[in-house]
């Protein structure tokens, strides 16, 4: 680690034989592009964060081919899809047989995963980056962005938002200023939501981190992790940002337990991260308003972009926000959108192949933008606190429509068996909304 404040920790891995059984329909992530590469199911991880397999995963969810991959420092499975094989990657990571298995409980990982023993936590599986543009007319998609339903060549429609969002469950004890729910994320090896809930208690705002068993079945799954936004990389592993331990934290599925990846930069806390997303190399962007930081004071004295790269260095993006709140990334990678909550924009970054960024642009102007989604097309999804609905623009900022939700609608994410499920959060609530396409699962 080169960064203050990075701790090395444990990262599990799925074993390729179950992951491709549970993650079938979800295993091409979209780009923009027509075109496409392979299935992520045929081909393991590349170390030069690229994704390709000599087989894939076909359309009634058989595998073909060996889906090995080479590349450097990559991994090659014996078997294609079987993990009794380890796989040595780049930066001493060290892979056992593994697993995911699916109980009433919710998420178990298996017994094998991920070890670091000289790598970085944050190195994790890559994914293949995509180019070209999209259109909010509908059209084609290619591979890129992990974490999503989304499959290279195919043609979608463009969104339909005349529906009216479900509501799923809602939190009617105490005040109703009390609490809010926020950061869902769609965990499609084991078909749940997770998503935290947010106490406005000092002195740090304390919080815990909720299950959802479709279609409504509610539970908690870690009582005072201190979480907000939720994202999962190409492996599964899921990270949050934690206004708790002031910095970004990673999920262990076997306790559960929370390990801490980063909390300081140049040896200063970070004061409240908020949202998350994760590049297909690895590469961490989030958020760091105030909001959540309670009694405690402001070590940085800014509230900032910033990235985590693979190597674990901590760099800063942007520290003139108001309030930057959600985060999120175009299906091809090469654009990060930012909001700014406080000054009711939403602004964009170009992104470089080393994960760098610059350019930043005023992309639209949004009242009260919180978390964002983001669907096959590369259309935005904005969560508009203070009116209560999701605003959706195109890659060209054209706005597309909207979506009346409820008060204080904060986050969004795709999720459900084909991934066009698209979950809100609004206040102490979490809503459904079908979709005519699906998204990215954070």
């Amino acid at each position: 680690m080169k960064a203050s404040g990075v701790l090395p920790a444990e990262r599990w891995f799925f074993a390729f034989a179950l992951a491709v059984s549970l993650v079938a329909p979800f295993v091409s992530c979209g780009g923009n592009k027509s075109g496409g590469v392979a299935g992520a199911g045929g081909g393991g991880p590349a170390g030069n964060g690229g994704a390709t397999g000599s087989g894939g995963v076909t359309a009634t969810g058989g595998t073909t081919g060996y889906g090995g991959t080479t590349g450097a420092g990559g991994a090659k499975p014996t078997g294609g899809v079987t993990a009794s094989g380890g796989a040595t990657a780049t930066g001493g990571v060290t892979k056992s047989t593994g697993g995911v298995t699916t109980s009433a409980g919710g998420v178990t990982a298996g017994t094998g995963g991920m070890t670091a023993t000289g790598g970085s936590p944050s190195t994790r599986t890559g994914g293949a980056s995509g180019t070209g543009g999209a259109t909010g007319g509908g059209g084609g998609s290619g591979a890129g962005r992990v974490g999503g339903a989304c499959q290279g060549g195919v043609a979608y429609p463009a969104p339909v938002l005349t529906g009216s969002p479900k509501l799923i469950t809602k939190d009617t004890s105490g005040s109703a200023n009390d609490g809010i729910y926020e950061g869902p994320v769609w965990l499609a090896a084991n078909s749940v939501l997770l998503f935290s809930g947010v106490v406005f208690i000092n002195p740090d705002n304390p919080g815990q981190m909720l299950k959802l068993t479709p279609p409504s079945t509610v539970a908690t799954y870690l009582a005072n992790s201190g979480t907000n936004g939720m994202a999962i990389d190409g492996s599964g592993v899921v990270y949050a940002c934690s206004h708790k331990v002031q910095g970004i934290v990673m999920l262990d599925d076997t306790g559960p337990t929370l390990t801490t990846l980063v909390s300081t930069i140049d040896g200063k806390h970070f004061n409240s991260p908020n949202d998350i997303v994760i590049r297909s190399d690895g590469t961490i962007y989030f958020t760091d308003p105030d909001y959540q930081l309670g009694d405690r004071t402001s070590e940085t004295g800014k509230k900032g972009v910033y990235r985590l790269s693979p190597s674990g260095t901590v760099s800063l993006v942007d520290g003139t926000f108001n309030e930057p709140n959600g985060i999120t990334l175009s299906p091809d990678e090469t654009t990060l959108y930012v909001a700014d909550y406080a000054s009711n924009a939403v602004r964009t970054f170009a992104i470089a192949t080393d994960g760098s960024t610059s350019g930043r642009k005023e992309f639209t102007s949004v009242r009260s933008p919180d978390g964002f989604g983001m669907d096959c097309l590369g259309n935005l999804y904005i969560a508009s606190g203070s009116p209560g609905t999701v605003e959706v623009y195109s890659p060209s900022a054209t706005k597309l429509g909207s979506v009346t939700v409820a008060a204080s609608t904060s986050n969004l994410a795709f999720g459900g068996s084909d991934g066009k499920t698209l979950y809100i959060t609004a206040g102490k609530a979490l809503y459904s909304l079908d979709m005519n396409l699906p998204g990215f699962y954070y």
